[in-house]
């Protein structure tokens, strides 16, 4: 934990009694102003902080954000070691990728609730407006560089998994994306940096629609978690997304897709679609009804003519 995340652990176990600034420095190990510029910066956060004399700060309430300091007391895994972020920033996945650069351990994690330069699969604009919960986190696999693909099914799994625990029903569209009601409730985006046979990081960046935006109209063909979850808050949303990514990926490292690909299959929206599966240039890689998943992650396309497409990657349309 960091030293602006003891101060508001502080401020919440002092309750309505408040903490003392001097008391608190002493406590703490640093100075009374560092203590100062923490409460500074708690308070444009969202934080609303009390400063009476005699005293102290006292915590009046906390913004409903999935800010670090409101995240980490609702995670149960110790995976996540190190959370960060803010209410805005341009891209999780961009700050989440110098961090890696920098040699952060797996376990780190960025956090907004908007991106101003939000992305997605196949370079486009990811539209990331306030409500939502977008998250990046660090992960270190010790696999080959072939083996990533089905770490996107994983991450997806593990999303939609935690935010079963909140009652929703999310189901899984191979080979990124969440669905709730029709609409898009999530998405997730990797990206790698490997040498030819070592994985040298992996950013799992995920973004969730937690809830409509209060200052625009809702996005088309999107689904919104506080239809199905109303309450729940957008910390807590991140922390349970959080936590089911934990779970899965351990599988994952573990034992490979294989070891999830039922409790995948169960949530999978496709089975039994008419669905075209194109490349990135457009030209058609896959065309029939979906049959499945198999171990290595692979979208199971059965052609008219009896065949089976096994399908590693591509931009999935549904047919009529």
């Amino acid at each position: 934990m960091s030293t602006r995340s003891d101060v508001l652990s502080a401020l919440r176990a002092a309750g309505d009694a408040g903490v003392n600034g001097e008391a608190l420095a002493a406590r703490l190990g640093v100075s009374r102003v560092a203590v100062s510029k923490h409460v500074s910066t708690l308070r444009e956060a969202g934080y609303a902080i009390d400063a009476a004399p005699g005293s102290g700060y006292r915590l009046l309430s906390a913004p409903d954000l999935p800010l670090p300091g409101e995240v980490e007391p609702l995670l149960h895994s110790s995976m996540w070691t190190a959370l960060s972020g803010g209410a805005e920033t341009g891209s999780t996945n961009d700050d989440a990728r110098a961090q890696a650069r920098s040699g952060a351990p797996e376990g780190s994690v960025v956090l907004a609730s908007r991106q101003t330069a939000g992305r997605g699969r196949l370079g486009r604009t990811w539209a990331s407006p306030d409500g939502g919960v977008y998250l990046s986190a660090i992960l270190r696999p010790t696999v080959a560089p072939a083996e990533v693909a089905s770490l996107a099914l994983a991450v997806a799994l593990g999303v939609v998994q935690g935010l079963e625990t909140l009652g929703a029903r999310p189901l899984l569209k191979w080979p990124n994306d969440v669905l709730l009601g029709g609409g898009k409730l999530a998405g997730v985006l990797l990206e790698m940096s490997a040498e030819s046979d070592a994985v040298e990081w992996v950013i799992a960046g995920v973004g969730v629609n937690a809830r409509c935006p209060s200052d625009a109209p809702p996005q088309p063909g999107a689904a919104y978690l506080e239809d199905v979850a109303p309450g729940a808050g957008l910390a807590r949303a991140a922390a349970a997304e959080l936590d089911g990514i934990a779970d899965a990926y351990a599988r994952w490292s573990a034992e490979g897709f294989s070891a999830i690909r039922s409790e995948y299959e169960a949530r999978f929206a496709l089975s039994g679609r008419q669905v075209r599966v194109s490349d990135l240039t457009g030209a058609v890689r896959a065309e029939g009804e979906v049959t499945g998943i198999d171990d290595d992650g692979r979208l199971l396309v059965r052609a008219e003519d009896g065949s089976v497409a096994r399908v590693v990657a591509g931009e999935v349309t549904l047919r009529q």
